[in-house]
């Protein structure tokens, strides 16, 4: 579709194939290959130069990102998505991205992030600067660090690295002990512990270990073709629902907090504050109070 700006023509490309990022106008897009103006590029690249877009964007310099369409164009797809609901049939990050979109900028205001990040980086290597990575800092220098300061983020802001490098420079000098690895889940157990019936913030807090760990090893004994059960009782929650009359039953049965919670699927926390909460209701006998010898 053809622009009703003026077209620079061959003659007026050469200012645009310098200046890449004013193609790019409100009325159009000026097409850096022959100098027309376009509503869009996607037909008229693929059609009369015989390239796809991501090769013109390599080309000519341009974001994978970036969109050869009008501003004008733009929008009144924009607005055209948006009475038809196509975000309906998306996802929500897409739909949170199309109404983000809905802003106003002009596209000359939005200079290539790729090329800007460049520039800038280009100016700080010519200044001398180096990455962290790179930088070399002597052994002697880390020992008379060490020595007059025991804090690795001191040390290593000090000596220009960062503190993973720092701590384990110092660790290979012998300044700071080795890290402690963690000990290695035990697979077995967990899937024992998932057949007798236990979810996985039940076995985290057997094991003593992190609930996310205990998931991600059920996901991959899973992928390994290994029959995973399902528990049959219910999912552990911290305050679950439940009426007086069934929590005075579990607790006749058995008087250990922690007993009660694995029966009635509850942290041990909120079997503390039920007794807590009936006492003060009446519904329990106070704790009996310690007599003193006089």
């Amino acid at each position: 579709m053809a622009a009703r700006g003026r077209s620079p023509g061959r003659r007026g490309v050469g200012y645009y194939r310098v200046h890449f990022l004013e193609s790019i106008r409100p009325d159009g897009v000026v097409c850096l290959e022959c100098g027309k103006l376009r509503k869009a590029l996607g037909s008229h690249v693929r059609l009369l130069h015989h390239m796809t877009l991501d090769d013109y964007r390599e080309q000519w310099g341009f974001n994978r990102q970036t969109a050869f369409v009008a501003a004008d164009t733009a929008a009144r797809f924009r607005r055209l998505a948006l009475k038809r609901k196509l975000g309906a049939y998306g996802s929500a990050e897409n739909l949170a991205k199309a109404r983000a979109a809905r802003r106003p900028k002009a596209r000359v205001q939005r200079p290539e992030a790729r090329l800007r990040h460049s520039e800038a980086k280009k100016r700080l290597y010519a200044g001398g600067w180096q990455p962290r990575r790179y930088r070399k800092v002597e052994d002697s220098k880390l020992r008379r660090l060490a020595k007059k300061s025991v804090d690795t983020k001191t040390v290593a802001r000090k000596a220009g690295l960062s503190i993973d490098q720092a701590r384990n420079r110092l660790q290979a000098l012998g300044l700071l002990p080795p890290r402690q690895r963690r000990r290695p889940a035990d697979r077995q157990r967990i899937l024992d512990l998932r057949t007798e019936g236990l979810w996985p913030l039940e076995i985290a807090r057997r094991l003593r270990i992190q609930p996310q760990l205990v998931r991600k090893i059920l996901w991959q004994l899973r992928r390994q073709k290994v029959i995973v059960p399902t528990p049959s009782r219910p999912r552990p929650i911290k305050r679950r629902k439940m009426s007086d009359e069934r929590f005075l039953r579990a607790r006749r049965r058995s008087g250990a907090p922690a007993q009660i919670a694995e029966r009635l699927a509850v942290s041990r926390a909120y079997v503390i504050y039920k007794t807590w909460y009936l006492r003060r209701r009446g519904l329990l006998a106070p704790v009996p109070q310690p007599r003193i010898n006089r």
